[in-house]
């Protein structure tokens, strides 16, 4: 996937849950974003592949890039519940945790083509 084209696609991913530029949440979510673009299997060490290189990067603590994520988490959830769900492709019980909320971002991504809802 091109650079631009990756920008573009979290770019509307997050916008259509609710994340947008102005929110701190959204250069976190993009850099997670781009992390597990480049490595899918960085979602099976977020702590490590994800939180960590965020934070080493933006001079955090990677709880907080983990804080920030649930925050995020649950903006979208609060604000538009039915999207996040559509963008995990099955029905949730709840919020989802910041893991889950990445890795149903990130497959919102990968599947940018195939969701209509997001053109």
């Amino acid at each position: 996937m091109v650079t631009s084209d990756l920008s573009a696609r979290i770019n509307d991913v997050l916008r259509y849950v609710g994340i947008t530029r102005n929110m701190n949440a959204y250069m976190i979510l993009s850099q997670a974003l781009t992390l597990i673009a480049e490595d899918e299997d960085r979602l099976r060490a977020v702590e490590k592949e994800i939180y960590t290189p965020i934070a080493d990067k933006t001079l955090r603590r990677p709880r907080a890039v983990q804080s920030t994520v649930r925050r995020a988490s649950k903006v979208a959830w609060d604000f538009f519940p039915d999207r996040v769900q559509e963008l995990a492709g099955y029905p949730l019980n709840g919020r989802p945790s910041a893991v889950a909320m990445l890795e149903l971002l990130y497959n919102g991504v990968a599947r940018y083509d195939d969701l209509s809802i997001l053109k």
